[in-house]
């Protein structure tokens, strides 16, 4: 009704404008709350939320007990709401919204939603108008009535979504955050305060962890770790590694060192009750021995590790490491990435067959100028200027001719560098800017010394 209406039949009536967005954020503030009970909660706007507790309930008694803990929980919190338990989330929510009764089984299912009203199948307004139209008010009169001369004047919508109540379909969920593959969670009896109790749980719950990664053969790649606190705050501290990790006292460490640098940010207030622990990205793990995965007098694993621990304790964006890149341009084509980036991300360089390394192993970041004389135009130099210091060249190899890339530098000059000795064994990397063709006077560079 109209706002001058309903005050004139309530004066004490309080009105306040509504702020969809703040609904939204509020709603999916109290999704992330139920991450206490399971990892997969969907939304359902906008009031509503989808938990599934497949394999789950038996952590809180069962299910009876896990849906009492669930709203005397969330009512304290100040918000009034009703559950309920069904094999589907259709007939879940027509529990929820038309029926006393709260839970139900593949067994009953049908004969508890049965006289409830059609408005519990949440059916388009148009459909559900239409039915009612033809008398049928409830959804025994709806199971009853012929499907094809009903799908043919309600709709094939009308009857999936009966279907998806009386689970004869599947009706796919959406949920807020991806399920993890693999997850431990971990209750207490009584609410943790320090930083030392609360590891002592996530050790529990990364040993769980630990031996179901190892009956599937894989490893954690990414971790995240949820305490649940008395005060209904969700916190999550996420890991990354760089090699799949299987491990429980290795995966604790970490996340020692992750809690420990600010046990402040903790902020446990009045406790953590509950914690869990997801392995949101996993890879099978590959045993092969270390003498052919690393060279002599290198610990990959030990390496692993450290990028591991000082990922956790400096976070992730500080520790990086070099990498290379495809770039015409030489100087563009070294850069950097995390430490705990995907191999499948990182180039490696390639050794030529003969061993002899193309590239200087000083690469300066802008080419030095040089003087240089070459005995035809485009030949090698004889001698060149570089740092006021006069060079004969004693040896040259080249040229090797680098092209830029058009889309990206319009207009660059072509290089031909060459690897040059001088008389005194020292060894240079030139190139010639431009040929002879693009323009008149070709300009040296030194771009990098091999020793």
């Amino acid at each position: 009704m109209a706002l001058a209406d309903a005050r004139a039949m309530a004066p004490d009536l309080v009105a306040a404008e509504a702020e969809p967005a703040r609904d939204a954020a509020l709603l999916d503030a109290i999704a992330a709350w139920c991450g206490r009970y399971t990892p997969v909660v969907a939304l359902d706007p906008p009031e509503g939320l989808f938990l599934d507790i497949t394999g789950v309930a038996h952590l809180f008694g069962g299910e009876d007990d896990l849906r009492r803990d669930l709203l005397r929980r969330i009512q304290a919190q100040g918000f009034a709401a009703r559950a309920a338990i069904a094999p589907s989330p259709a007939a879940a929510w027509a529990l929820a919204h038309f029926s006393r009764d709260a839970i139900g089984d593949a067994d009953s299912i049908a004969a508890l939603i049965a006289p409830l009203p059609v408005e519990c199948l949440r059916l388009e307004a148009d459909s559900a108008a239409l039915i009612k139209r033809l008398g049928l008010k409830t959804v025994t009169q709806l199971i009853a009535a012929p499907r094809k001369p009903l799908a043919a004047r309600a709709g094939e919508r009308a009857l999936q979504r009966l279907d998806y109540a009386l689970g004869r379909a599947h009706e796919p969920l959406s949920p807020r955050r991806p399920p993890p593959p693999v997850f431990a969670m971990k209750r207490f009896l009584e609410p943790l305060m320090s930083l030392e109790a609360v590891l002592i749980g996530v050790e529990a719950a990364c040993v769980e962890l630990a031996a179901r990664l190892d009956r599937r053969g894989l490893g954690a790649r990414r971790l995240t770790l949820h305490l649940f606190g008395v005060d209904a705050r969700a916190r999550s501290y996420g890991l990354r590694l760089t090699r799949p990790e299987h491990d429980a006292r290795a995966m604790l460490r970490l996340f020692r060192e992750k809690l420990s640098i600010a046990p402040e940010g903790i902020d446990a207030e009045f406790g953590i009750e509950m914690l869990r622990l997801d392995a949101f990205e996993t890879a099978p793990r590959t045993m092969m021995a270390r003498a052919l995965t690393a060279p002599a007098g290198r610990d990959e694993e030990a390496i692993a590790r450290l990028l591991d621990a000082l990922s956790a304790r400096l976070g992730e964006a500080r520790v990086r490491r070099i990498m290379l890149k495809d770039a015409h341009a030489p100087e563009h084509a070294a850069g950097e990435t995390t430490a705990l980036a995907p191999p499948a991300t990182q180039r490696r360089a390639i050794v030529p067959a003969d061993g002899v390394m193309r590239r200087p192993l000083t690469l300066f970041a802008h080419p030095e100028r040089a003087d240089a004389i070459a005995s035809v135009p485009d030949g090698p130099p004889v001698k060149f200027r570089w740092r006021r210091v006069l060079r004969d060249v004693a040896r040259a190899e080249g040229p090797e001719r680098i092209a830029m890339n058009w889309l990206d530098a319009p207009g660059a000059a072509t290089r031909d560098y060459y690897r040059v000795e001088d008389s005194r064994g020292r060894r240079y990397w030139l190139y010639r800017d431009g040929l002879y063709s693009e323009r008149d006077a070709p300009v040296w560079y030194v771009h990098g010394v091999f020793a």
